[in-house]
């Protein structure tokens, strides 16, 4: 199972950087192979949902010619982010539900199912206090390890970092060039070998 966080969808989605959407675009295919299982949560669908409109929001001030301080200005702006997000909406479903859910991207959610408190957050715990990850990346992570993920895709190189050190799941950063190449060589290629 490959987790992708939000910044490499958000990669894919927008254009953003070419190894990157080389990439999750070999894991699609290999997912629909059902040689590979491609994941995210629904913490970042709900990111990706929110990320998606701020990208448009802004684009949307800039196309109508504010300088960046006025922008900065209206970035509160409740009656202006509601009629952008009254026109965005649409597109902004059309275009995740083609990615996530037409290529049957496992959405993964959490798993907190004893009664025993204590059980269900000590790994939730240990991922704020020990791992000092933000609660946000703490609640993606334990999702991705409780659903035994097996290869960790992010852009936030701290992230992945913290993910390395503290052997809790393969982490790669795709913007980093060397582990970039590392999964390109480990683990693309040699799926594709098997294919051949």
């Amino acid at each position: 199972m490959v987790f992708l966080d939000t910044n490499v969808m958000l990669d894919y989605l927008e254009g953003r950087n070419q190894e990157v959407i080389d990439i999750v675009s070999q894991l699609i295919l290999l997912h629909e192979m059902g040689k590979i299982i491609l994941a995210t949560s629904i913490f970042n669908i709900a990111e990706l949902l929110d990320k998606e409109f701020e990208i448009h929001y802004i684009g949307h001030l800039i196309n109508q010619r504010f300088s960046f301080d006025e922008i900065w200005k209206k970035k509160n702006d409740r009656e202006e982010i509601r009629k952008s997000a009254q026109a965005c909406n649409n597109a902004i479903r059309r275009k995740i539900n083609r990615f996530v859910f037409e290529k049957s991207i496992m959405v993964l959610t959490p798993k907190f199912e004893n009664n025993n408190w204590h059980e269900d957050y000590a790994q939730l715990y240990s991922l704020i206090y020990e791992a000092q990850l933000d609660s946000q990346d703490a609640m993606i992570v334990v999702i991705a390890l409780q659903n035994d993920v097996t290869y960790f895709l992010s852009n936030d190189s701290n992230l992945v970092r913290q993910l390395n050190e503290k052997s809790l799941i393969d982490a790669y950063s795709l913007r980093d060039p060397g582990m970039r190449e590392s999964f390109k060589n480990n683990v693309i290629n040699s799926l594709m070998e098997e294919l051949k």
